[in-house]
């Protein structure tokens, strides 16, 4: 036997801990072995309940979660095998019975009988949609009979969808489902479960220690610090007095040491209502708690142990002695006799005085145990933080408020603003000790209004120490973790400082720590009393309990009625309580000690709070309605759950398109209503609804509210404006940080993100596929005015709708492009596949593939080229030949292109470098190249990309020389004259020309023979003009030619009718 499902058992007193997995079919032995594991016999039987189900994938069943855990092992087990004897494709029947709207099998007898009916239902397993239903009709069953040419004109999807309706059945995960028509056999349903496969059995519980005689093993009582009494030998009360005053000016000295200063604040924080004085004398003497002789033996029943010595502290010793003081009247004025003299009495005045008592400490007591020896002690739970922290804002002089604060400080007072930041998402005990260190900040220095140099304000190592003291000691009373508090700072600070002052700064810690303490007293024991009177005329209550689940009690005719919900608010157990004598704190307390709920109780949930949970444990609790599946290839469908508005009716159902229309409609019209002068009708229109749909695969669904007549516009609107707003709200940010915590708000941040990021897209991108359908459907539905090329583009639109909701139902989003009209304009294609054709052709001519070509622009590439120049063979340029650089320039000299003469010119090879040139004309001349060898001084200049680059050929390498390619002004209008007449003669020709003298002549005006022998001279040297020669026509561009083909075929072509093509 192997298992073929496994659940988990859990014991209800040990909730938190890990269960014990228990596989089935099973049997009775290992039942037990599994209950013994998890503390379960036959005398806490109630404790078992099953907590999870899991199966391996290839076994796993469609079952409802819920429904296996409010299942019994023995149902289970037979369940398990009865459902081994299926083979794999009855279980694939199965899993597909079990997800198919409205299915019967909505029990696990029912699931029970399945074996016994697997006839009941036809199985088509490789059928998941409308199309490859159509597709198994028409070609593969068998049942239509018709020519195979006019198969091929049928829309299978269409085909597939008509069969589905009228026949009822149901796609799912796994395949097509339809009844046969056989009669569902009903043979284990509602019968016991057969006796060979009831497993269920209890051990007998373990022997109990109690019961067989065994003492418990001793508990080894906790130590108390041994005290340490300070012995005075004076030898009257005044020498006593000196002895213990200067003990307490040493021990002021003596205590900045860290962990001294550490247990005066811990004795401080036990003693807050005792003077300096006798705080630090009990500290000094490791006191823990101490009280008179006569109080030890009157009030607590303890006897001072035989040779203790007695603590010492101070106490008050005033006495009385006689005055003679000026007689005064009612208000406070002497009162005169007839010479004009005060008048004088007698009268009894107390002298505060002081004297040495003794006080035990409770190690050096015995008897009664005492019921504690500490103060009350935060239990960290829920309901004492928000308490104390209530308590804490009551207490502060001024506001508290949660922010993000940059730097990564805990919290600050702010001394203009007086008001105190602490930063969020914290845990509860650090915000607890940073607002409690904030406001003795603000009890202890605020900013004085009235001193504009707060010359009475400590300084801030001062007011640092103060500060953490307090909150230390206030820590301590409560008993919080103060294990990370360091005081190894005060040794540095107390240095140098006069006695007195250490003294006074001791005495303001002590004051405010007690102020704080007694304030928050106060105020803790307010907020209990006030929650203990709601609580005892309260008819209703839910415990809140440490390990996460919850009692709910109220009262009923018999007494009390109670359920024990889980930590996910589902129904664990619950009674009745024949008690009505009983308070409800008592009767909670007494269903607790029922059901053997050990864990404390964290929080008493009333009001508000209990409305909200009521609510979530209703929501738990409730029996799902049949959600019917959605087709994983069809868009999204929106339920209407109830509506106030009378245009929508309950449970009406419409494609997610239609609804974002709709609800778009009617919260228009009624905003539009609203806003009219004089309307008397309703706010809004409150409308529930649900969403279901298929996201990454997976069926899922969405519930939310629209309320019409806010003006949010449609349903996907709606959607985004809620979470947007949630998203930025600071209130809603600071209500689950301080009731929740910081991962609830991480949880909740992630929720909304992918809600607005992935969602929202995902119906938005839905609702266009809708729109491109409908309007294509329209169009073939009216058909007339359209062409046959229309017609093609509108079915191609409808397939390409149909194709695409899979796709996005299976998460992919980057859908294919959509159709164009262009593409069924047959003459548009031919022209298209025609430049097509000769973009290929110039991109191959240019060596180049389609792509790189369009790339640049469809512009073949301009092969660069190289000049060499070497310097003029003149007396002026002796002194640059074959100079290096550097020495031109130290030389004032520069590089300048009116002393050479380019020598050679040539085409540059694709990845020729600088150094190649060089080598080139060194080593192995080119033919046609008729100057001397490549040196120093001469220059390459590179013509690359439509630039120039001059470089000087140095001694080592080339240098680049801008300057080269400067040109002189004048040298530049001279070459643009002359280069217009094709008359380039490298020679400024600043002298009239021989033409110009002539012209001269003729009108009579008289020339210098000097210009004329110039002129002559020039002429004859200038270079004959060549004959120009007509320049190879450039093939146009492929964008130009492409306008000019427009343009020809618009000549050619008549004008279409404009058509709209649809958007995307």
């Amino acid at each position: 036997m192997s298992e073929l499902f496994s659940i988990q058992l859990q014991n209800r007193q040990q909730q938190g801990r890990d269960g014990v997995w228990l596989d089935l079919p099973t049997t009775t032995e290992q039942v037990q072995t599994a209950l013994r594991q998890i503390g379960i016999s036959s005398d806490n039987p109630q404790g078992l309940f099953i907590s999870g189900y899991f199966a391996e994938e290839e076994k796993r069943f469609a079952i409802s979660y819920n429904m296996v855990l409010a299942s019994n092992v023995d149902e289970l087990n037979f369940l398990a095998a009865q459902l081994e004897t299926l083979s794999a494709g009855e279980r694939a029947e199965l899993n597909a019975a079990l997800q198919a709207p409205q299915s019967e099998l909505s029990s696990i007898g029912k699931i029970t009988d399945f074996p016994e009916n697997v006839d009941y239902y036809v199985h088509l397993p490789e059928v998941h949609g409308p199309a490859q239903l159509g597709d198994y009709y028409l070609n593969r069953s068998g049942m239509v009979d018709m020519p195979e040419e006019w198969k091929g004109g049928i829309d299978t999807a269409q085909f597939g969808r008509y069969v589905a309706q009228q026949e009822q059945g149901a796609f799912t995960q796994y395949g097509y489902l339809v009844k046969s028509g056989d009669a569902w056999q009903k043979v284990h349903e509602g019968q016991p479960v057969p006796e060979e496969y009831r497993v269920l059995s209890f051990p007998a519980p373990e022997v109990l220690r109690d019961s067989a005689n065994i003492p418990p093993p001793v508990q080894p009582e906790t130590e108390l610090q041994k005290v340490i009494p300070i012995i005075l030998n004076g030898k009257d009360s005044v020498e006593r007095m000196k002895e213990i005053t200067d003990r307490l000016e040493t021990g002021i000295q003596e205590l900045f040491d860290s962990d001294r200063y550490k247990a005066y604040l811990t004795t401080m924080a036990k003693f807050h209502n005792y003077s300096f004085n006798n705080t630090l004398l009990i500290a000094m003497q490791g006191g823990q708690l101490v009280a008179g002789f006569n109080k030890w033996k009157d009030t607590f029943h303890r006897t001072v142990k035989k040779g203790e010595k007695g603590i010492k502290i101070l106490a008050p010793a005033p006495y009385k002695v006689k005055q003679k003081m000026e007689k005064l009247d009612e208000q406070g004025k002497p009162i005169l006799d007839k010479d004009g003299k005060p008048l004088t009495e007698e009268k009894t005045v107390q002298i505060p005085a002081f004297k040495v008592v003794s006080v035990f400490d409770v190690s050096q007591t015995e008897g009664e145990p005492l019921p504690s020896i500490a103060v009350n002690e935060l239990s960290g739970s829920v309901q004492d933080y928000q308490d104390f922290f209530k308590a804490l804002e009551q207490t502060s002089p001024v506001s508290i408020g949660f922010e993000d604060i940059e730097g990564g400080a805990h919290g600050y007072f702010h001394l203009l603003d007086n008001r105190i930041a602490i930063q969020e998402g914290m845990s509860q005990l650090q915000t607890i000790k940073t607002a409690i260190h904030e406001i003795a900040h603000a009890k202890l220095h605020a900013i004085d209004p009235t001193d504009p140099e707060q010359a009475n304000r400590p300084d801030s190592r001062t007011r640092e120490v103060q500060a953490e003291s307090v909150a230390y000691a206030v820590c301590q009373h409560y008993g919080l973790d103060t294990s990370e508090y360091s005081f190894g700072y005060v040794a540095g600070w107390s240095s140098g400082r006069e006695l007195a002052e250490l003294k006074a700064s001791l005495e303001i810690i002590r004051s405010a720590a007690h102020e704080l303490i007694s304030a928050l007293d106060e105020h803790l024991a307010e907020l209990r009393q006030q929650r203990e009177a709601n609580l005892s005329v309260a008819q209703e209550a839910a415990f809140a309990l440490d390990d996460g689940s919850t009692l709910f009690i109220q009262t009923c005719d018999s007494g009390y009625d109670y359920t024990l919900y889980d930590p996910d608010n589902r129904a664990l157990d619950g009674g009745q309580l024949d008690a009505p004598g009983l308070t409800l704190p008592d009767a909670g307390q007494e269903a607790l000690n029922l059901l053997g709920q050990t864990a404390p109780v964290s929080e008493v949930l009333l009001g508000d709070k209990l409305t909200v949970f009521r609510e979530a444990a209703e929501k738990a609790n409730e029996i799902p309605a049949p959600v019917k599946i959605p087709d994983p290839a069809a868009e999204p469908t929106v339920t209407i759950l109830w509506s106030e508005n009378d245009k929508l009716q309950d449970g009406e159902i419409m494609p997610l398109s239609v609804a974002n229309r709709v609800f778009e409609e009617l919260d228009t019209a009624q905003h539009t209503e609203r806003e009219k002068d004089g309307y008397t009708g309703g706010w809004y229109d409150k409308t529930s609804f649900r969403i279901d749909f298929t996201m990454n695969g997976q069926p899922d669904n969405y519930e939310g509210r629209q309320d019409f007549g806010d003006g949010e516009g449609s349903l996907i609107q709606h959607i985004q404006n809620y979470h947007e707003y949630y998203a930025k709200d600071e209130n809603w940010k600071n209500f689950v940080l301080h009731n929740k915590g910081p991962e609830a708000w991480e949880q909740d941040k992630a929720e909304r993100e992918m809600v607005l990021t992935e969602f929202i897209p995902y119906l938005k991108q839905h609702c266009n596929l809708s729109a491109m359908e409908q309007t294509a459907t329209t169009a073939l539905r009216e058909g007339q005015n359209i062409s046959p090329e229309q017609a093609a583009y509108y079915n191609a639109v409808v397939a390409y709708v149909q194709d695409c909701r899979p796709l996005l139902n299976q998460g992919q989003y980057n859908l294919p492009e959509p159709p164009k009209l262009a593409d069924f304009d047959q003459s548009l294609q031919d022209y298209k596949a025609q430049v097509q054709a000769e973009i290929a052709q110039e991109a191959a001519a240019a060596g180049m593939t389609v792509e790189e070509y369009a790339a640049a622009g469809f512009e073949a590439p301009q092969q660069g080229s190289f000049s060499i120049y070497q310097l003029r063979n003149e007396d002026s340029t002796r002194d640059y030949r074959f100079e290096p650089y550097d020495r031109l320039q130290a030389a004032g000299r520069t590089v300048d292109k009116a002393n050479y003469t380019e020598v050679y010119a040539a085409p540059l090879a694709a990845g020729t470098t600088l150094e190649d040139i060089y080598r080139t004309f060194n080593v192995d001349h080119p033919a046609d190249f008729k100057g001397h060898s490549l040196s120093v001084s001469d220059v390459v200049v590179l013509h690359q990309n439509g630039q120039d680059t001059a470089h000087y050929c140095d001694s080592v390498g080339f240098q680049q020389v801008p300057e080269f390619l400067r040109e002189n002004p004048l040298r530049t209008a001279e070459l643009s004259t002359e280069q217009n007449e094709n008359m380039i003669d490298g020679v400024l020709n600043n002298a009239p020309s021989l033409g110009e003298l002539e012209a001269k002549a003729k009108a009579g005006e008289q020339i210098s023979l000097t210009d004329l022998a110039a002129a002559v001279k020039a002429e004859e040297k200038a270079p004959k003009a060549k004959k120009s020669r007509t320049a190879k026509p450039k093939k146009p561009s492929i964008r130009i030619q492409l306008d000019a083909a427009k343009k020809e075929l618009s000549k050619q072509t008549q004008p279409r009718e404009k058509t709209k093509e649809l958007e995307v």
